[in-house]
């Protein structure tokens, strides 16, 4: 594998940082993790939006250069196809100099089976709570991830696909490494960014493409318990796109299928993937 690191590219190998590097020792830094599909990067324009004002938030100066074109170098020169490229960008090693460290490479998109694609996965509610975004900066894509990696060891031990976190004061927020939507009626909800969730990439083209299949959109503060009464729900994140649910504990979303409104977003979500590789 090639990875990039600070204006070279080298074999992963002898990819190497300081171990006082601020990102490893402290979290100080922020990440995007970019689809890549049919060879291109999807939606970078976004992703790179959302970098700049991860890096505002926390007092990161973004080096100015020309990430489109080193995103493409990475993908090249691993001949990937199909894959999420991962941009890491620390303070470094020194304290009051700006001098970042800067790594992207490639990795394989998480695995979601035909029938998970299609029938859902199941989720479980996690006694890990979602960070306050009083206490930290929750629209930042910050390396601060021990939250989300305890609440997907939770589930994990639950033998569910991922957890559902919620906020401190017990509203849905979101998964381990993804959004979550609910369908009821023709009525699409969200979680809003209020309650601590990331503004994801793919949550935003969903939020985006859902009027034009007839699905109003609310952005809001909802308990569990009028989640478990929607119709169907499913996950958005840049490697899984939009994955189905199934179950969330012993609570079942019964009507995913092929004319179900979830596979509707999923076919135009495929076709806005295409367009966007092109």
């Amino acid at each position: 594998m090639w990875v990039y690191l600070n204006d070279r590219i080298v074999q992963a190998e002898q990819a190497r940082i300081s171990v006082f590097d601020r990102g490893f020792l402290y979290g100080d830094g922020v990440f995007e993790t970019v689809r890549v599909h049919d060879g291109r990067p999807v939606w970078l324009d976004r992703h790179l939006a959302r970098l700049a004002g991860s890096c505002k938030q926390i007092g990161l100066p973004l080096p100015d250069k020309p990430w489109p074109a080193i995103f493409q170098k990475v993908i090249d020169k691993n001949r990937v196809d199909h894959a999420a490229i991962r941009l890491t960008l620390s303070r470094g090693a020194r304290d009051t100099e700006a001098d970042p460290t800067v790594v992207l490479f490639h990795r394989p998109l998480p695995h979601v089976t035909p029938s998970q694609r299609r029938k859902g996965i199941r989720l479980t509610l996690t006694t890990t709570r979602r960070l306050s975004p009083r206490s930290h900066p929750t629209q930042a894509k910050t390396l601060n991830y021990l939250n989300s990696l305890l609440a997907k060891r939770e589930a994990a031990d639950r033998e569910a696909f991922d957890g559902l976190m919620v906020t401190t004061d017990g509203y849905v927020a979101e998964c381990s490494m993804s959004n979550v939507f609910f369908i009821k009626d023709r009525t699409l909800y969200t979680p809003s960014l209020a309650c601590g969730v990331l503004p994801g990439i793919t949550r935003n083209v969903v939020l985006d493409m859902a009027p034009s299949l007839g699905l109003q959109t609310r952005e809001g503060r909802y308990r569990p318990a009028f989640l478990y009464k929607a119709d169907e729900c499913f996950l958005t994140g840049s490697g899984v796109g939009i994955l189905p649910v199934q179950a969330i504990d012993g609570h079942s979303f019964p009507r995913q299928t092929a004319r179900s409104r979830v596979a509707a977003l999923q076919r135009r979500y495929k076709h806005l993937l295409r367009a966007q590789s092109r």
